[in-house]
Formats: structure tokens, sequence, C-alpha cells
């Protein structure tokens, strides 16, 4: 690389530690198979809890903002990393270019990223809420805050790159891992307050049952048992996306670490590309995990799919017959 171009660490990564022709092989396939899906999946879970009246509660706006910043990444952070790995080849031809396109990778990793445990952790905080406020919960957590919280969660992402520029990388890195350990320990602390309020539900349950069964009688109490294995259903579903983003995402923090510890040159950057494929990856696992999961969102999607198959099978029909038909917009609305 030109000497007198500095690209932060991704000017030195290229020099110490560049791509190989093997790691290039694994980083185009890990994201090029799951571009297209995680585009089209995400786009169809945003479409249906857009047009599913049913659906729209605060805990699926959050769930719906997940997604985006997974659509926002098979879109725009994938393709950006394919091309910051190919320009690596090309990074004495091109270095401007290179740096150009290092730093939209690290920008978009950063936003999307940031996003993403954001949206993650306020789902389990929603959850543990939904069962501490109980009948108080729809008039303090409501759809528009949710909303609100979300715009929050992007303002704050896009802070962070703006520290990176200001602040150095030092700081930058520091104020991530911060978040990265209060998140995953209100993450934490959440599902465990859950578990112990849940356990603790049953066995009162358990005990008022077994003495209604004694006396013969049928008590009100009864009424209480569907809503708390729907609620222990949403929790499990938040749960499994949550195990799943943790799995993916922990070999990239693996890989912060080791570079933050050892400040190794030539490991870290084959490391860190790596497992930012497969933290990329998981942007088309969750659309998956939500559909296998969630009857609703399930079924909105497939009425979503078909509709969205009807009506271009039906624009195809008439493209020889007059104007474009406008009718897949209504379709996709309502």
């Amino acid at each position: 690389m030109t000497n007198n171009l500095s690209c932060y660490h991704f000017s030195t990564w290229a020099q110490k530690g560049p791509v190989t022709q093997i790691e290039f092989a694994i980083i185009s396939w890990l994201n090029g198979i799951t571009i297209l899906p995680a585009i089209v999946l995400n786009t169809l879970v945003l479409i249906s809890i857009w047009r599913t009246p049913a659906l729209h509660t605060p805990s699926m706006v959050l769930m719906a903002n997940l997604a985006l910043s997974d659509l926002a990444v098979g879109a725009i952070a994938q393709p950006i990393m394919i091309s910051y790995a190919a320009l690596e080849f090309e990074v004495d031809n091109w270095p401007r270019t290179f740096c150009y396109v290092a730093m939209m990778f690290g920008n978009a990793g950063t936003v999307f990223g940031g996003v993403s445990t954001l949206s993650l952790t306020a789902i389990a905080f929603d959850r543990f809420l939904a069962l501490h406020y109980h009948l108080r919960y729809p008039a303090i957590v409501t759809t528009k805050k949710a909303i609100a919280v979300c715009i929050v969660f992007w303002a704050f992402s896009f802070f962070l790159v703006a520290i990176w520029y200001t602040l150095g990388n030092k700081i930058y890195m520091f104020i991530v891992n911060v978040c990265i350990v209060v998140l995953f320990g209100i993450t934490i602390v959440s599902y465990f307050k859950i578990y112990k309020v849940i356990k603790r539900h049953q066995t009162q349950i358990h005990v008022v049952e077994s003495s209604v069964t004694a006396c013969g009688e049928t008590g009100s109490n009864a009424h209480s048992t569907p809503n708390i294995k729907r609620y222990k259903k949403s929790v499990m579903n938040s749960l499994v996306v949550y195990f799943v983003f943790v799995a993916c995402s922990t070999p990239f923090a693996c890989a912060l670490a080791y570079w933050e510890v050892t400040q190794n040159d030539y490991m870290s950057p084959i490391l860190v590309r790596l497992s930012t494929s497969v933290v990329f990856s998981n942007s088309c696992i969750n659309p998956i995990i939500y559909c296998w999961k969630m009857r609703e969102l399930r079924e909105a999607a497939w009425q979503s799919a078909t509709g969205l198959r009807d009506c271009l099978v039906g624009v195809k029909s008439r493209a020889n017959k007059g104007p474009p038909s406008t009718a897949w917009i209504t379709a996709i609305r309502y």
C-alpha cells in the first residue's frame, strides 16, 4: 500500500495480514450464499408485519427493527464485505478506493451490528416489562414508544461511527466493548428475572390447581394458565433468536479480544474477517427462526408470499394488454 495513505488499522492489516485466496473463497462463499436469502426473507418479514394489524405490537416493532438491520446487512454490508476482501488483492493499485471501501465496511458493521444488539436487548427487556407490569404493560409500553426507541438505536449506532472518526480507534473500541458488556448484562438479568417469576407463578398455579381439584371446584386461576403459556412461548422465541445471535457473534468477539490483547496484525485481520462473515450470515437465520417459532408471523408471511406471487403472475399476464397495474401495491398494503 502507498506509504503516505493512512486508513486507520486497515492499512496495517493490508500490509501485514493480507487476505489469501483460500480466505477470500471462504468469505465469498459465506456471504454469497446468504445475501439473497437475507434480503428476501427479511423483506417478507417486514411486509408481513406492516400489512397485518394484529402484529402491530411493541414486541413486533422491535422484531421488525431487528429484521430491518438484517435486511441492511444482506443488501449493504455483505456486498461491501466481499468488495473489501477483493480489493486487498489490488490494494497497491487502488489504495484510496480500498480505503473508502474498508471504511464503509467498518461503518456498516458498526451501525447494523449495533442496531441488532440493541434490538435483541430491548426485546429481552420488553418481555421482562410485560411480566413485571402485567396489566399496566399496554399503557406503559406502546407501539409509538417502541418506534421511538428503534429510532434512538439507529441514531446511537451512527453516533458510534462519529466517535470512531473523531476520537480514534482506541476510544471507539473501549466504548463499543463497554456497550457490549452492559447490553449483555441487561439481557441476562432480564431473562434470569423472567425465569424466576415464571417459576414462582407455575408453583403457585400448581398449588392452587391441586387444592381446587381436591375440593372438586373450578377456580378463576385456571384462566391464567393459557396466558402464562403464551407468555412463556414468546420468551422462548426471543431466547432462541438471542442464543443464535450469541453463537454467531462469539467468534467475532473473541477475534476482537485477541486483537486488543496481542496487537497481532497478521492473525487478527484473518480472524476478524472470517468471524465477521459468520456474524453477517446470522441475518438470514433470524427470519427463519421468526417464521418457525411464531405461528402468527408464519401465517402472515405465507399470505404475503402468495399474494405477491399472484400479483406478479397477474401483472405478467396483463403486460401486453395495457398500462402496468397497481394492484400489487394494494395487495401488499391491505
